[in-house]
């Protein structure tokens, strides 16, 4: 009986065709929201949660997160749109979610750009093909290193006595390191770096986070200053665009220098490795094509003789459970990393004990600083229906294509 309860869960998942799709339109506030040089962050957050169906009553959830147009070019509604008009009818119905090499190469056919709605369906299948497989979803990425990854504490920009009393905080609670956000008045920011240094001591890493504000001549004379507060990386210190005036700043300044917002697609990537313009990159998968399209980046920036930190978009727990098995299977990716801002801002804490916020019923744990990794098979998370129905954006309706599992 045994050996063929393992036949059959064996050949579960073969010929698997995807039949539907159901596609949420969510809202978040943060109860703690993030100041940046660009605007504020967590006042409202509009996100898109897809579910695809398929004909082996196995479902995978996808998140897609866009921090807005004006930071991905997508919006909630291109996500949508995207999903509903283009990639669902003429890529992902009556297909193998398995064949994730063949579906990448036609929503690139289809779609150009676009990558925030492409990492939700990518995500998705591979959660589809984690449940399919009784497995968690880092078993099919590469195995884990680690079952718990050191993480960063995202802290806004404000006074910077406010500021190090907040890093302060999160460090005494087990967090690795700081990301600060910086931009809006250059030289005040050395002395924010300088007061976080002082309360967190000397070796947990700051990571400051520019998001493009600086001039060229701003950034490296500000950038130097903050030196002597080592250990300290520096993140797109100037405009996405202007990879000259990045190379310049690398070139310029003893610290590590990184592209965020300057490296959304591989391609873009490519093209900072080609400028010079980074020593390093902070990688997210939910905004770049998925676990699929995140293993050819992050070995691409490493064979370059570069490095990456993983980060996410501050989505719920379905992001979170994503970027938690990426990094424990991609042994490159240098920490802490940045996981967990989103769900931490919504929940307002420093780690997810006891949080019924979520939409999910397993919220990825974040304790001591530490995000733990989920072990069920896929994800390893599942919805709530009545938690997620909090979340829907007022006016807008739930797509659904195509047939249930």
């Amino acid at each position: 009986m045994r050996r063929q309860e393992t036949v059959l869960a064996n050949n579960r998942g073969e010929n698997m065709k995807i039949i539907g799709i159901e596609i949420f339109p969510l809202s978040i506030s943060f109860k703690t929201v993030i100041e940046e040089s660009f605007g504020t962050v967590g006042k409202r957050e509009d996100d898109v949660v897809i579910r695809i169906h398929t004909d082996d009553r196995i479902c995978g959830l996808g998140e897609g997160s866009t921090l807005g147009p004006f930071y991905s070019g997508e919006s909630q509604e291109t996500v949508m749109g995207i999903i509903a008009h283009h990639l669902f009818p003429k890529v992902l119905e009556g297909k193998d979610p398995f064949n994730i090499d063949l579906i990448h190469q036609q929503m690139n056919r289809v779609v150009y750009g676009n990558t925030v709605a492409k990492s939700a369906i990518d995500i998705a299948l591979y959660d589809i093909m984690g449940k399919a497989l009784n497995t968690p979803v880092y078993k099919l990425l590469g195995g884990h290193f680690t079952e718990e990854i050191p993480i960063r504490f995202s802290v806004g920009i404000d006074s910077p006595e406010k500021m190090a009393k907040f890093s302060k905080e999160a460090i005494d609670a087990g967090f690795k390191g700081i990301k600060m956000k910086v931009g809006l008045s250059p030289y005040e920011d050395i002395e924010r770096v300088e007061a976080i240094r002082e309360v967190i001591g000397p070796d947990p890493i700051i990571d400051v986070d520019v998001n493009g504000a600086y001039s060229t001549k701003e950034a490296i004379h500000v950038i130097n200053s903050m030196s002597k507060f080592a250990p300290i990386l520096v993140e797109q210190p100037v405009a996405r665009e202007d990879l000259e005036g990045m190379a310049l700043v690398r070139k310029s300044v003893g610290v590590p220098i990184g592209a965020c917002e300057s490296a959304l697609t591989l391609s873009q990537i490519l093209h900072v490795i080609k400028m010079e313009a980074a020593d390093f990159f902070n990688y997210k998968i939910s905004r770049s094509g998925g676990f699929f399209r995140g293993k050819q980046a992050v070995y691409m920036i490493e064979a370059a003789g570069l490095f990456a930190v993983g980060s996410e978009q501050l989505g719920f727990g379905i992001e979170l459970a994503a970027q938690a098995h990426f990094a424990v299977s991609t042994c490159i990716l240098k920490l802490p990393g940045g996981y967990g801002a989103g769900i931490l801002k919504i929940a307002g804490g420093f780690d997810t004990i006891n949080f019924t916020g979520d939409i999910v019923d397993q919220t990825p744990v974040i304790k001591n600083g530490r995000l733990h990794l989920p072990q069920r098979p896929g994800l390893g998370v599942e919805l709530i229906e009545d938690r997620l129905k909090r979340y829907l954006t007022p006016g807008k309706e739930i797509i659904t294509i195509g047939e249930r599992s």
